[in-house]
């Protein structure tokens, strides 16, 4: 089997997480991991599985991320996967529920089949901390609370999850 995992990643999370999917299935399989912008739709025939990440921007996938699947064909070989990082708790659940959901809903209207999506929480981008926080409208205390617990994420228990998920997806596409 020919794995592809690709993702796009500002902060390092979602590389993070797609380096341990990577490490996860490169020991069983013929594996390859991509930046997005380093994967060129032609060469997706090329896969058996494709693992996509993107973080969770304003609640839904990142427009880089948005814009590959939108061009995938329809009824292509591969089956594909989905993995998601995202700033909860400074967001609602909803939004990365929302991210989870759009992969759902490309792969149905392609008749792509979908194996599901990991998610779990990355840090927060600092430059984005006043923007958030005003946005949202979130008090100090709340806010100190909200950058301690997404500070280190992911981390070695996420990798742990994200490897379990991986194992999971590979045993399904492979019946």
């Amino acid at each position: 089997m020919k794995i592809l995992t690709t993702y796009f990643t500002q902060t390092g999370n979602t590389e993070r997480i797609a380096k341990a999917i990577h490490n996860e299935i490169s020991a069983h399989h013929d594996s390859v991991i991509k930046k997005l912008d380093a994967t060129q739709y032609p060469s997706l025939d090329d896969y058996d599985l494709i693992f996509i990440g993107s973080p969770c921007h304003a609640g839904t996938l990142a427009a880089p991320v948005r814009d590959f699947l939108s061009q995938l064909y329809d009824n292509p070989h591969f089956h594909l996967a989905g993995f998601t990082t995202h700033a909860s708790p400074a967001y609602s659940k909803t939004d990365f529920q929302n991210c989870i959901s759009y992969f759902a809903s490309v792969c149905e209207k392609k008749n792509i089949t979908y194996h599901g999506c990991f998610e779990c929480q990355g840090s927060l981008a600092p430059q984005l901390h006043e923007f958030i926080k005003k946005h949202k409208k979130i008090p100090d205390d709340e806010w100190d609370r909200i950058l301690e617990s997404n500070t280190g994420h992911p981390d070695e228990g996420d990798e742990i999850k994200v490897r379990s998920f991986a194992r999971k997806v590979l045993s399904d596409s492979l019946t």
